[in-house]
C-alpha cells in the first residue's frame, strides 16, 4: 500500500469515526433531554448539571462558545427585528399596505418564529429558546398596537389574549427550564395593565392581578430554584404598587391598599425565606438582600398610604418582631439579624422625629443610644455597640449641625453635657469591662 492509499484510508476512518463521534452526542443529547422531562414529570429534583461530553466542557471555556450560542443569536434577533420595523415603516410610509395587514404581518412573523422555535427544539434548545421568546415578545406587543393604537379588538379581548400569552410562556419556560423566557413572560404580565388598561378606576381588579401574578412568579422561583425571577417580581410589584400610592392612591382606599401591601410583603418574604426552609443552610447574601429590600418597600409604601407616625411605629414593631423571631428561629443567621436590628433602629429614628421634636429628639436618641450599648454589654455583642456609638455621634452631628440654630443656650448646654458624659462613660466601661480587646 503506496502513501495515498494509506492518507485515503486514514481520512476515511477518521470522517466515519467523526460521524459516528457526531451521532452518539446527539443520542446522549436526546437521553439527557428525555431524562429532564421525565423526572420533571415526576416532581423529582432536576440535576444542577447534566451530563456532557469532554469537547463541550472545553467549548464552555472558550470564547467562540459564548459568541456562537449565545452573543450571534441575541445580535440576530435584534437585526432581524430592526429590519423588519424598517420594512414595514416603509410600506407605512409608501401606503403599501394597510392597517390591518400591518397587524396579520406582525401576528404571522411572530407565530412563524413561534413554529421555528418548535421544529428547532429538540436539537438546538438554547436557539430554540431565544426564537420562542421573541415570538412571544412580538405576539405581546402586536396583540397592544391592535388594541390601542388601531381599535381591532376591545380592552377585554386584548387583556384575555394577553393573560393566556402569559401563563403559555411560563408554562414553556417551565418546558424548556430556562428563566431567560419565564422573564419574557413577567415583562409581557406586568405591563398588561398598563398597556390594556384605558385608565380603569378598579383599582381592586389591579392589584388582584398583580397578586394573582405574584403567586405564580413566586411558584416558578421556588420551583425551579430561579431567585432572580422572584427578585425581579419584588421590584416590579413594589414600583408600580408605591408609584401608584404616590400619585393616584385616595384616602377611600386605605384598607383595600393596605391589605394588597401586606400581602405582597408576605408573600415576597415567603419568597426569600423558602429556600432557607428547603436547603436547610444559611441564607445567601441574595436572599438576605431581597429580605431587606422588601422590608424598605414595606416603609415606602405605608409612608404613602398612613402618616407617618402610623407608618413608622408600625413598621418598628413589625421589624423588631421580625428580627426577635430570626434570634429564635434562626440563631445562626447573624448577619440577617444585624441588618434586621439596623434597619429597626433606622425607623425607630424616624418614629421619634416624625413624632416629637427639638430637644426631645435629640434625648430620645440618646436614650436609644444608652439602651443598645447597655443591651450590648450585656449580649457580649461588639456590633451593637458600635452601633450605640454610632449613633452617639450621629446625634452629635445632627446637635452640632441642626440644633445649634433653633436650640437655646440652656438647650445646647444640656445636650453637650448629656453627650459629653455618656461619651466617657462609655470610655470607661470600655476600659473597665476590656471592652473591644477580642471578639465577641
Amino acid at each position: 500500500m503506496n502513501a495515498e492509499d494509506k492518507i485515503r484510508q486514514l481520512e476515511e476512518q477518521i470522517n466515519r469515526l467523526s460521524a459516528d463521534l457526531h451521532t452518539s452526542h446527539q443520542q446522549l443529547l436526546q437521553l439527557q433531554e428525555e431524562l429532564r422531562m421525565l423526572k420533571q414529570g415526576m416532581g423529582l429534583p432536576m440535576a444542577k448539571r447534566t451530563l456532557s461530553t469532554p469537547i463541550e466542557e472545553r467549548q464552555k471555556l472558550g470564547l467562540e462558545h459564548f459568541i456562537g450560542l449565545k452573543l450571534i443569536h441575541l445580535v440576530g434577533i435584534i437585526v432581524l427585528v430592526i429590519g423588519i420595523s424598517i420594512g414595514v415603516k416603509y410600506a407605512i410610509d409608501g401606503q403599501l399596505i394597510s392597517e390591518a395587514m400591518r397587524i396579520v404581518l406582525a401576528y404571522a412573523a411572530g407565530i412563524l418564529l413561534l413554529i421555528l422555535s418548535i421544529r428547532l427544539k429538540k436539537n438546538y434548545q438554547l436557539f430554540s429558546a431565544i426564537l420562542f421568546s421573541g415570538s412571544m415578545a412580538s405576539v405581546y406587543f402586536t396583540t397592544y398596537a391592535a388594541f390601542a393604537y388601531y381599535h381591532f379588538i376591545p380592552g377585554t379581548v386584548a387583556f384575555l389574549v394577553m393573560v393566556a400569552l402569559t401563563v403559555y410562556t411560563i408554562f414553556m419556560a417551565i418546558r424548556y427550564d430556562r428563566k431567560e423566557i419565564a422573564i419574557v413572560g413577567m415583562v409581557g404580565a406586568y405591563g398588561i395593565p398598563f398597556l390594556v388598561s384605558a385608565n380603569s378606576e378598579r383599582v381592586d381588579l389591579f392589584l388582584s392581578y398583580i397578586l394573582l401574578i405574584n403567586l405564580g412568579i413566586v411558584f416558578l422561583s421556588f420551583r425551579k430554584s430561579w431567585k432572580l425571577v422572584g427578585q425581579l417580581a419584588m421590584l416590579i410589584t413594589w414600583v408600580s404598587f408605591i408609584g401608584w400610592a404616590m400619585l393616584r392612591y385616595e384616602e377611600s382606599q386605605q384598607l383595600l391598599a393596605l391589605a394588597f401591601m401586606i400581602a405582597y410583603y408576605l408573600l415576597f418574604c415567603l419568597d426569600a425565606l423558602a429556600f432557607l426552609f428547603r436547603q436547610k443552610k444559611a441564607l445567601s447574601f441574595v436572599e438576605i438582600q431581597q429580605l431587606i429590600i422588601n422590608n424598605t418597600a414595606l416603609y415606602l409604601a405605608a409612608l404613602c398610604i398612613c402618616n407617618h407616625i402610623t407608618a413608622s411605629g408600625s413598621v418598628f414593631v413589625w421589624l423588631a418582631i421580625m428580627a426577635l423571631g430570626m434570634a429564635v428561629l434562626f440563631p445562626l443567621e447573624n448577619r440577617l439579624l444585624q441588618l434586621l436590628t439596623i434597619q429597626a433602629l433606622i425607623v425607630l429614628l424616624l418614629f421619634i422625629s416624625f413624632k416629637w421634636e427639638g430637644l426631645t429628639v435629640t434625648l430620645l436618641w440618646v436614650a436609644v443610644a444608652v439602651s443598645l450599648f447597655i443591651w450590648g454589654i450585656i449580649r457580649k455583642k461588639s456590633w451593637v455597640r458600635l452601633v450605640a456609638v454610632f449613633l452617639v455621634g450621629l446625634t452629635l452631628a445632627k446637635l452640632l449641625i441642626l440644633d445649634s440654630q433653633n436650640f437655646s443656650a440652656i438647650q445646647k448646654i444640656t445636650c453637650y453635657i448629656a453627650i459629653g458624659i455618656l461619651l466617657l462613660l462609655g470610655s470607661f466601661y470600655y476600659q473597665k469591662l476590656g471592652l473591644g480587646e477580642k471578639k465577641d
